[in-house]
């Protein structure tokens, strides 16, 4: 049989019956052809004949007509691929929305995955496809350029595979992209003053008096990143470049010491080259659209553990299009310039002092909140003859507020009068499979969409992470957010008799109403998830609360087959957690915000499971390739068959999937197995339960 890694030939997997993969890993052997499930539990064909029927006249439809996830089923299951392929040319290729999507973009790890592991990097017409789309779209190239990259490589027991084939795919890609790319940039004259403030501006050389000098939009030359090892570069690559010196970084921090001093000096000297035409990969509030200036070094964190150094930065950006717009208002514009040079004139000193507050170790925490924004009443409570100010508390909880954050640092910034100026935080791992974190953000999109379009007011978190390598990759950092581990200690080092429950009335105060039923909402819906995907390990180190009072889940390394243990599984057969003290923040079981949540868990199963396959089939499509790489699909097959089982119980009508349900909550109540679990991490881990 083959080893790991080993390319097989369609040849001899005829012979031996093997996977249509390129390669397996359970036992370090291929699995057997069965292993392989068609994509639903209906009939092939049947399913393929439907939707030929349903598309027969898509060349009268429009791109938004056309469901990208149909033309990939096809694609997947016609033994004839003509028709999917014409049908790929009319999809639409990117978004920059949020949701709905129905992008090409969206799907390009499914895409991918059906081009490396069903060998079609050969067929002429996929690779047509995909060149042509890469050439027409600079932001899906790159996209594509990354997921190939954290496909050609597998991690497994700490050795490396290379796959040769996708790199050789990856090179030619690249060539094609470079010459297609290329720019020719005009080289601006600039005066030395303003040239040495923005090539020295978030280095230790920066002078803060030399903010006097005032930055216009049209000052910022933009050109390609050059790598810190290589004196030239090209287009293509600039984003690609800027990147790969950031990850260059964390692999090497775990050698550093002392880490922080090393961080800032490697950012410092990045910072050297920008601003440059790079920019976040990120589809979230079209971040995406905005060209990175500057990396503000002194505000970074590392978040060390025994084998990994992963770390949060923040990034100064802009969007050029919005600051050259012609329909700008000259008038706002002197106003603004005037009012930011007297900002700029006054007193220095004081400003510069301003504390450099590091980023809080309980906020994990979401870019920008879409919940109600909750203005909080002071509430005092005399405990032990200790006055508690739980509006004093929670900003220890949850840090400094975004908002204050950005306006701090914006103050500080010789760009701080761009009219489209953001800050945005990310965290930078290494040495982690982010594929299966990418692919777990996916399918909590898809519930999330699933939601929406039920009309349903149940609320995932979603967050945007972007693999960047066979181990490697950026996330967006939740910010405005605690974990119930951070926020528990903070509680107990006041007054061991502050629960969960008694914050919530004292910190929300006559908000208090508002944030139960955001707290209801949210918990339904990660409840709903956590069944359906089976996620682990949801000890309060990955569940968060939100200053809006959501909970949301971040971590997703075990699910849908794989959990923590060895052997122990404290949460084998909790259908999800929900411990008493999230049931006394909603009032008790006998409450009308209880009863919300039973009534929101059972219309959400419900819509799960009416649009089921949207879950099912990227899972099925991403099993029939990566297989058992990734650990999420530890158990095979049949992880295939418990998730499918999951959405379908033995009810026949909706009034046994309400028992069911029903019984699914009585079940997770205080689960003496969620409650073990945390009591295991805490004895283990230190985690507050």
């Amino acid at each position: 049989m083959a080893e790991i890694g080993e390319e097989i030939t369609i040849k001899r997997k005829k012979q031996y019956g093997l996977c249509s993969k390129l390669w397996c890993l359970r036992c370090m052997n291929c699995c057997k052809a069965d292993d392989v499930s068609i994509l639903t539990s209906r009939n092939r064909k049947e399913l393929s004949v439907k939707l030929m029927a349903k598309y027969q006249n898509a060349i009268q439809l429009n791109p938004e007509e056309i469901q990208v996830l149909d033309v990939l089923i096809l694609l997947y299951t016609l033994d004839e691929k003509s028709w999917a392929y014409q049908y790929l040319y009319q999809c639409k290729l990117i978004s920059n929305d949020e949701s709905p999507r129905n992008d090409l973009e969206f799907y390009i790890p499914q895409l991918m995955n059906y081009l490396v592991f069903h060998e079609e990097m050969l067929n002429e017409n996929i690779s047509q496809f995909i060149l042509t789309s890469c050439i027409h779209n600079f932001y899906f190239a790159q996209l594509v350029y990354w997921t190939l990259y954290s496909i050609s490589a597998i991690i497994f027991n700490n050795q490396v595979t290379e796959f040769q084939k996708v790199k050789l795919y990856l090179q030619n890609l690249i060539k094609r992209m470079v010459l297609n790319h290329e720019t020719n940039y005009e080289i601006k004259e600039q005066d030395e003053k303003i040239k040495e403030l923005i090539s020295t501006y978030g280095t230790p050389q920066f002078d803060q008096h030399s903010l006097k000098c005032l930055i216009l939009p049209e000052h910022i030359q933009l050109s390609k990143y050059i790598p810190l090892d290589q004196e030239e570069g090209y287009d293509f690559m600039s984003c690609i470049n800027f990147w790969n010196d950031i990850i260059s970084i964390s692999d090497k921090l775990k050698f550093a010491d002392p880490k922080i001093i090393s961080l800032r000096a490697d950012l410092s000297l990045i910072n050297t080259r920008l601003p440059a035409n790079v920019y976040i990969p990120f589809v979230k509030d079209q971040l995406r659209h905005y060209t990175i200036l500057n990396i503000v070094f002194q505000e970074t964190k590392i978040f060390s553990t025994k084998e990994r150094a992963p770390f949060y930065i923040c990034l100064e950006v802009y969007n050029v299009e919005k600051e050259e717009s012609k329909f700008e208002d000259k008038r706002e514009r002197k106003n603004s310039e005037f009012n930011v040079e007297l900002s700029m004139l006054s007193d220095f000193k004081s400003q510069s002092n301003l504390a450099m507050s590091q980023v809080s170790n309980q906020s994990l925490g979401v870019s920008e909140c879409y919940e109600i924004e909750l203005s909080k009443k002071e509430d005092q409570k005399k405990t032990n003859n200790v006055v508690l100010d739980f509006e004093k508390i929670g900003q220890e909880i949850f840090g400094e507020d975004s908002n204050q954050i950005s306006e701090r640092i914006r103050q500080q910034s010789p760009y701080s009068h761009f009219r489209s100026w953001r800050l945005v935080h990310l965290i930078v791992k290494t040495g982690d499979n982010l594929k299966q974190e990418q692919f777990a953000l996916q399918l909590i999109n898809q519930f999330q969409m699933i939601f929406q379009k039920e009309r349903l007011p149940l609320k995932l978190t979603t967050y945007d992470i972007q693999s960047l390598g066979p181990s490697s990759g950026i996330m967006e950092m939740v910010k405005d957010a605690a974990t119930i581990d951070s926020l528990k200690k903070k509680l107990n080092s006041i007054d061991k008799d502050i629960t969960l429950s008694l914050f919530f009335k004292k910190y929300y105060g006559s908000n208090l109403h508002k944030a139960q039923r955001n707290f209801c909402c949210s918990l339904a819906a990660y409840s709903l998830i956590c069944y359906f995907l089976q996620i682990k390990d949801r000890h309060n180190g990955n569940i968060l609360l939100h200053k809006s009072g959501k909970i949301l889940h971040i971590d997703f390394g075990f699910f849908i087959s794989i959990s923590p243990g060895k052997g122990l599984e404290f949460e084998k057969n909790v259908p999800f957690k929900l411990l008493s003290e999230y049931i006394d923040v909603l009032g008790g079981t006998k409450s009308e915000m209880f009863n919300l949540f039973r009534k929101l868990f059972f219309k959400g199963f419900v819509a799960c499971q009416k649009h089921q396959d949207q879950i099912l089939l990227l899972v099925k499509m991403m099993y029939s390739g990566h297989g058992y790489t990734l650990p999420c699909f530890s158990k095979g097959e049949s992880a295939i068959h418990e998730l499918e089982s999951r959405f379908n119980p033995a009810c026949s009508n909706d009034g046994e999937i309400s028992v069911f349900t029903q019984n699914l909550i009585n079940q997770s109540l205080d689960n003496w197995r969620a409650k073990w679990y945390d009591k295991f991490q805490y004895y283990f881990q230190g985690i507050f339960y």
